[in-house]
């Protein structure tokens, strides 16, 4: 009955599909200002946009016309047309010249940085998603510097991300600004969403808004996916790889008038091959198979009422561990591995623009899914059943001017867990709601301040306070962009969920609980992050290059550790005494070195450490220093793409094993090592459609971990460790595929 009142009162808050840009003057000096005032709107339709102080511009994306008409004063009316509505563009208007002489002077290359935003948000597009093969969420990352992406255990062939040196369960990460990555996706989420699926992935390091929650200790991860609105009307992509590993996406749209439109986003893919490459007796990769889909719809009036709405489904299966055609021996019992999810979800979001207050919008964000999960691990089973509901209002307005902008809301979460692992079984019903506001203030190009406070109740925390601040200064026309940061967090540990990795060894779980009143009887994490960062835009001989600077600390409060080392044969779950933190500094340097050939550089330096019970110790199986080189190329007619990265991992502290026999000892740190990835594609046109094919290489090195597998000959021993991974285990991982659009 619940659900039946839910779907009937589904609406949210839009995440749609926006054009963004700039319109600038240029004088006969070639100086540019910004142009404010200047409207914008769709031929055709009444979807329609002003530009702000700084000249910047936010409009719907519009399916039945790219015509942009254009208004500003001192020009006449004229009409451009935008071949490319997901990119950033500037237009530039020339000073005594009729407006026909506007000009689009600048699209957004894979990867983006923003200067305007307080926040720095680094935008992946559809070039940057294609530099690799991305077949899900987990593999976006590969070429990008900010996030480390590292094999979760031997055995389950998970990847999991690391970002300012803590794993993933400290960023949030959101699917079109909803909450996404929590609870029982914690484990094996990133491999739910496949890589077509994906629009645009925006990455914004330290403190996030209050907006979205008060869950983000390290920054925050959303993923816009394929909007009926924008997408295209087919879009067919296929792989396949060495492993026999094969997927088909398949995402259609069909727009049914002005106002309403339909999409289809579809997956399949499969596992078949079993394969022993190191010969520890162990498959490298399960066997298994994937099926998902999302239909989505889109609802414009025209009148400042819109809305999406859907839903979702999914089910993944996975066999690994030991099969008779990789043993040896006959008679010894079979390591298995079984992992099985199944979830379904339903969302919606509302919005309402009150055209005759200005800058003035509302909207509803709501969402509701069940994910079931069983998972056995030898001799070991594991069952979680999650159901949550969210929802999130927003109200925005000016305060005078658009100088001045407030939001303001409030939210509303319900967590269900119910968890089984060996012994332990645990209930729990979390139930959150808060309100928030935030104040946004912009002093020209020069100087922006976003302030926000959201105070939340929690029936096991009770009352909590969540400050965020960003700070903004540029100089140079915001060429040289200083930025600080700062906030606090608070979330719950999902003790299973996060630490799936453990349950692939023979290790005794220890839950040390401090309180039986609390979720797992520990209490909940919560941190502060502090973030300096520093952008300077520039032209090298000519072309454009940029320097950017990231320093940021994660110093935790409260926090539930998780000790590997206290005992080889156990895993310690426990309340922080102590301190807890985590430093880490990049700079990252990019640059077209001459035309349409880029290159990216970074480096990292981190430095994570934990009071355990044995003391101040390094986190294990982070790395310290890592290094980063990214050359991608294109053709002048953009038919051939060549990316090649380099990536370089330094040592690695990895847990205690002296308990252990001699044989089933390891090194106190791993060796660095160097990984290369590199992608050729090829792309034309056949009549209407876009098709392109590409052929691509991961780990060419074929660099391996050696024994990665504890005690891989004795699985049901005590000694048995599969989580001991700090680098790859396939080894050199060919693979290739075709792309097929009709726009």
């Amino acid at each position: 009955m619940r659900l039946l009142i839910f779907l009937l009162i589904l609406c949210a808050t839009p995440s749609f599909a926006q054009l963004k840009g700039r319109v600038l003057e240029i004088n006969s000096k070639s100086d540019t200002t910004a142009v404010v005032g200047v409207v914008l709107f769709w031929k055709n339709t009444q979807t329609a946009t002003t530009t702000n102080e700084n000249g910047r511009f936010s409009i719907i994306t519009n399916a039945s016309t790219n015509q942009l008409i254009v208004k500003a004063l001192g020009y006449n009316t004229d009409t451009i047309s935008v071949s490319d509505t997901t990119k950033f563009i500037t237009l530039i208007l020339k000073s005594g010249i009729e407006l026909n002489e506007i000009q689009i002077i600048y699209e957004t290359s894979g990867t983006e940085f923003s200067y305007l935003n307080p926040i720095k948000i680094e935008t992946l597009g559809e070039r940057s998603l294609m530099k690799a093969a991305c077949c899900n969420l987990s593999e976006s990352f590969e070429t990008n510097p900010s996030v480390d992406v590292n094999f979760a255990d031997a055995i389950t062939g998970t990847k999991q991300i690391q970002m300012l040196g803590l794993s993933g369960q400290y960023a949030q990460i959101t699917k079109e600004n909803m909450p996404y990555l929590r609870g029982l996706a914690s484990g094996y989420g990133l491999s739910f969403v496949p890589g077509t699926w994906i629009q645009s992935i925006q990455l914004s390091k330290g403190a996030g808004s209050v907006i979205n929650g008060y869950e983000s200790f390290t920054g925050q991860i959303n993923t816009e996916l394929q909007s009926p609105e924008t997408s295209d009307k087919i879009n067919f992509n296929t792989y396949i790889n060495q492993n026999a590993r094969n997927e088909y996406n398949l995402n259609m749209k069909h727009r049914f008038n002005e106002k309403f439109s339909a999409g289809i986003l579809s997956h399949a893919s499969f596992n078949p091959l079993v394969q022993d490459m190191n010969g520890d007796g162990f498959a490298d990769i399960p066997i298994g198979k994937q099926y998902n889909i999302m239909n989505k719809y889109s609802y414009n009036t025209g009148k400042g009422f819109e809305a999406q709405f859907g839903g979702a489904y999914l089910q993944d299966s996975r066999t690994g561990g030991q099969f008779t055609s990789t043993v040896k021996s006959d008679t010894a019992a079979l390591y298995k591995l079984n992992i099985e999810n199944k979830k379904w979800e339903v969302f919606s979001k509302t919005g309402f623009v009150f055209k005759k207050k200005p800058a003035t919008s509302m909207g509803l964000q709501l969402s509701y899914l069940n994910h079931d999960q069983k998972n056995t691990y030898g001799l070991n089973a594991y069952n979680g059943l999650q159901t949550t509901f969210y929802a999130n209002y927003i109200f925005q307005s000016i305060i005078k001017t658009t100088n001045n902008t407030y939001k303001l809301g409030a939210s509303f979460m319900n967590d269900k867990m119910d968890e089984t692992y060996k012994i332990f079984q645990y209930k729990r019903d979390e139930r959150v709601g808060g309100a928030f506001a935030e104040f946004a203030h912009n002093n020209g190009e020069k100087f922006n301040i976003v302030a926000g406070l959201r105070a939340d109740y929690h029936n096991y925390y009770g009352l909590f306070f969540t400050p965020r601040l960003h700070l903004r200064y540029a100089l140079n026309k915001s060429k040289t962009v200083f930025r600080l940061s700062g906030g606090r967090a608070l979330k719950t540990a999902n003790v299973f969920s996060e630490n799936m990795a453990y349950m692939a060894t023979s290790r005794d779980w220890i839950i040390e609980s401090s309180d039986l009143k609390m979720p797992y009887g520990l209490n909940p994490e919560v941190g502060w992050n502090y973030g300096f960062n520093f952008t300077q835009k520039m032209k090298l001989n000519f072309k454009d290059a940029y320097v950017t600077v990231d320093i940021y600390r994660t110093d935790f409060t409260q926090q539930v550790v998780a000790d590997v080392d206290k005992n080889t044969q156990q895993v310690w779950f426990y309340n922080l005494n102590g301190p807890s933190y985590s430093n880490t500094a990049q700079v990252e340097f990019g640059w077209e070195i001459r035309k349409r050939l880029f290159v990216k550089t970074a480096y990292r330096y981190v430095d994570t450490k934990v009071n355990y019970k044995t003391g101040l110790m390094q986190k294990a199986f982070v790395s310290a220093h890592r290094a980063f080189i990214n050359l991608g190329y294109e053709t002048k007619k953009k038919h051939w793409l060549f990316d090649a990265t380099l990536q370089y991992n330094g040592k690695k502290r990895l847990p205690q094993t002296t308990l252990n026999p001699t044989e089933y000892q390891r090194e106190s740190y791993s060796p660095d090592f160097y990984n290369v990835l590199a992608q050729i594609t090829y792309v034309t046109k056949i009549k209407k459609a876009d098709f392109s094919i590409y052929l691509g290489v991961e780990n060419a090195l074929d660099y391996k971990q050696q024994n990665p597998i504890v005690a891989s000959d004795a699985p049901f021993s005590k000694y048995f460790d599969a989580s001991m991974v700090w680098g790859p285990i396939y080894g050199r991982m060919f693979y290739a595929g075709l792309r097929f659009k009709i726009k």
